[in-house]
């Protein structure tokens, strides 16, 4: 009787949930992005409307920006563009087996179903007018940083292991050589262990390996 009784007390307790939507109230219908840029104080445009300016954290209704077009504007600079990519909420298919058509119907209409990934953009933005020689080194630098960024994780399990497909990935795209690898793991771990998250473990290892 008394598991009976505390399955009804929990019914009774998430039943409001179930009504009004589990994604509405857990997840919401707005969600905050982080946009950066380097250099800094790149004007932030999403679907023609000018948002703010890098570094800026900016909280969007999600159902008004599916799949909606950033692009960072800085004079002097080339613009660079971003897609708002947006996948179904664990909390939206849960309401579809637990809420009820009344639940989902709520949840799909007002875009709480909807979730950003990436949440976070930081985009390297070239000269207008560089040299080749200058074009090379921010296409290079570009590639690191993307491929550090999305890889921060991956990254600091191979560094901490030794080895692995994403750590051997960063020593392709650094251009180093076998002898260059067996000094470089040790400041690599050094960068990591004293970077406070993924974009200052990105910048610190531009710093050490500038060029490829």
């Amino acid at each position: 009787m008394k598991i009976l009784h505390r399955l009804i007390s929990i019914l009774l307790l998430i039943a409001p949930m179930l009504a009004l939507g589990c994604a509405t109230i857990v997840v919401g219908e707005k969600q905050s992005l982080t946009f950066d840029s380097e250099p800094a104080g790149a004007q932030i445009i999403i679907d023609g409307a000018p948002m703010g300016v890098t570094p800026a954290t900016i909280t969007i209704l999600k159902r008004d920006y599916i799949h909606a077009t950033v692009v960072f504007r800085k004079e002097g600079y080339t613009d660079q563009q971003a897609t708002l990519h947006t996948k179904t909420t664990g909390w939206f298919w849960g309401n579809i087996l637990f809420g009820g058509l009344l639940g989902s119907s709520t949840d799909s209409s007002n875009g709480s179903m909807l979730e950003y990934e990436p949440a976070k953009f930081f985009v390297t933005m070239p000269p207008a007018k560089a040299s080749i020689s200058e074009m090379a080194r921010w296409n290079y630098q570009n590639r690191v940083r993307t491929y550090v960024l999305l890889s921060h994780e991956h990254l600091v399990s191979d560094l901490a292991k030794g080895s692995g497909e994403h750590l051997s990935s960063l020593y392709v795209l650094l251009g180093l050589t076998e002898v260059r690898k067996k000094g470089a793991i040790h400041e690599l771990r050094t960068l990591a262990t004293i970077s406070e998250n993924a974009p200052a473990f990105t910048e610190a290892v531009l710093k050490v390996f500038p060029n490829g």
